[in-house]
């Protein structure tokens, strides 16, 4: 069925509606094959959402498939900006135990499990399509360049890996004031996904079309499937990964309202978790670039994180036993048993220092005159009241926290967790009389502001709107509004977050960060310090000032609209 559309597409077009299915499966998966994700934002943000992954385990149970999401958002074919001697894709492709990292033999980095892929889910296209018509030819001499040295390449010691490569999705037009339709990005799209198309056939490798797909979906709903017209929401992937499915597997898939299903799901975002903060890790720079080689008392990061990086590649493998198990229709506990050992570390100081009381401190301050300090909280008496980064006043007065124990991260092994906190205060003596937990289970929250039921929490690579849809103080749904914002030390990544008069939230980034968004007006990069700018209700994003700060810490606008950076 042929409809003509303008409405959710953006511009006339014809749109195949009814998604032809292959007779044959365009790949073939044997039992206990390795399954890489590579691409952009469209592979990254499929970790979070696991339905495609999902749907592979549930059909293919008792294969014992092992799949590891490497997208990294804002990446190109021959463009993926790093961190210094971070470990690239191609290292992970390969990744075989003990295993130590690229570039310089002084990093003592080792691989928990082997990976080694056998079958490569490739998403490319939609960043190098804002290049336009002038940038097709070189686009598919890379995407060539590409397939070719994949064909050539044995990351399993077993031959070449097996490559489905995939089109971007269409801009869906959000029928919003503050966003575009897409008409421009779309023909960009369709032009670039025609040429994945014909080279894919030159170099006889299986192609999928979302572009046409995507654009069916938009058109059959009045909900909206993206959250800025780019990336999918939890439906939109929900609908799309069927669609995915029977594209490569020939066939239709369990239906993602099986409860099997959710289920599996779940599981796979337990396994996805614990991959992804190894694969992404906080704190990159003190891990694999110059300064983790610095020992103290004999011991350096690179050693001691790079143990503790290998607990996370076992926890991830203890994990895909649990998804395999449930796929099966079976139980399965994961224990975490197993993890390789971690070399004690010794203290900073030879000896312990005692803190002193919080009411004792203050006698030691030094103050001009007029002014006066009182002890509100302390963890004395509220013992999750720990390292607060960061701090606001709501409209009900109370005082939020983003509190984080685990400075610089948390370990595979963490039980108490970063947390942002909720303070009632007394009205009438400003003490601190609750404290309740609005969200735990963090990692290096750097920041937050309120924004609509919730906040916009800041946790390297994601800007997350954590929200309270059912009004009991507990953040109860989360959606990732930005990705790509480095986490390379979380000393100084993405923090400092402040709204400007006009609405905006403004984020700060510091030295050795590599930070790369996906928006819909194209690729959003930057080395070194910046300040970014985003527009919460239009999903603008872009570099406000783009100065190769140091460490941009703390700032302020004044009351005449200045913006002031310490």
């Amino acid at each position: 069925m042929f409809l003509k559309s303008v409405s959710r597409f953006g511009v006339v077009a014809f749109a195949l509606l009814t998604i032809a299915h292959a007779d044959e499966p365009i790949l073939q998966l044997k039992k206990g094959d390795h399954v890489a994700i590579v691409g952009s934002g469209l592979a990254d943000r499929q970790q979070h959402q696991a339905w495609f992954e999902s749907l592979i385990q549930k059909e293919f149970a008792g294969q014992e498939l092992v799949i590891r999401n490497l997208g990294f958002t804002a990446d190109e074919i021959n463009l993926h900006p790093r961190s210094d001697d971070v470990p690239t894709t191609e290292w992970f492709l390969s990744m075989k135990k003990g295993d130590s990292a690229p570039k310089d033999p002084k990093i003592i980095y080792k691989a928990g499990t082997d990976f080694g892929a056998d079958v490569i889910l490739a998403y490319w296209g939609f960043n190098e399509s804002f290049k336009g018509p002038e940038g097709l030819e070189d686009f598919k001499k890379n995407l060539g360049v590409y397939l070719d040295n994949l064909k050539s390449a044995n990351y399993s010691g077993e031959g070449a890996p097996r490559v489905v490569l995939f089109s971007p999705i269409a801009q869906e037009d959000l029928r919003d004031p503050n966003f575009s339709a897409g008409e421009e990005n779309n023909r960009n799209i369709g032009l670039y996904t025609q040429a994945m198309a014909d080279v894919a056939k030159s170099k006889n490798i299986p192609f999928v079309d979302l572009f046409k797909p995507s654009t069916g979906l938009y058109q059959k709903t009045d909900q909206p499937l993206t959250i800025n017209g780019i990336h999918l929401n939890e439906e939109g992937d929900k609908l799309l990964a069927p669609i995915q499915f029977e594209a490569v597997f020939g066939k239709k898939p369990a239906s993602t309202d099986d409860p099997s299903v959710a289920k599996i799901r779940g599981a796979v975002l337990e396994k996805n978790y614990e991959w992804s903060h190894r694969y992404r890790t906080v704190d990159q720079f003190n891990i694999f670039g110059q300064r983790s080689r610095i020992a103290y008392e004999g011991v350096n990061n690179a050693t001691i994180l790079g143990q503790e990086l290998a607990q996370r590649d076992v926890k991830t493998a203890n994990r895909d036993k649990l998804v395999w198990a449930l796929a099966k229709g079976e139980t399965y506990q994961v224990t975490d048993d197993n993890l390789p050992p971690v070399d004690l570390t010794p203290p900073n100081r030879p000896e312990a220092v005692p803190y002193s009381d919080p009411e004792e401190v203050i006698q030691h301050l030094k103050l001009p005159a007029g002014c006066k300090v009182e002890l509100v909280a302390s963890e004395k008496a509220f013992p999750d009241l720990i390292n607060p980064v960061q701090m606001n006043f709501d409209t009900k007065g109370r005082l939020w926290l983003a509190v984080w124990p685990n400075y610089p991260e948390t370990s595979p092994t963490t039980k108490v967790f970063d947390k942002i906190l909720i303070v009632d205060l007394d009205p009438k003596t400003g003490k601190a009389t609750k404290i309740t937990t609005f969200i735990d289970g963090l990692n290096c929250p750097t920041g937050f502001q309120f924004y609509k039921d919730g906040i916009l929490l800041m946790q390297s690579p994601d800007l997350l709107w954590v929200r309270d849809t059912d009004g009991d103080g507990k953040a109860d749904k989360t959606e990732r509004v930005l990705n790509g914002l480095d986490a390379a030390d979380s000393h100084h990544e993405t923090n400092s977050m402040c709204y400007e008069p006009g609405g905006a939230v403004y984020l700060s980034d510091g030295v050795f960060l590599r930070s790369n968004v996906e928006t819909f007006n194209g690729p959003i990069r930057n080395v070194n310090g910046a300040i970014y700018r985003y527009e919460p209700v239009s999903g603008k994003f872009m570099r406000h000032v783009p100065y190769n700060f140091m460490n941009p810490h703390g700032r302020v606008f004044d009351y005449w609209g200045n913006d002031l950076i310490t």
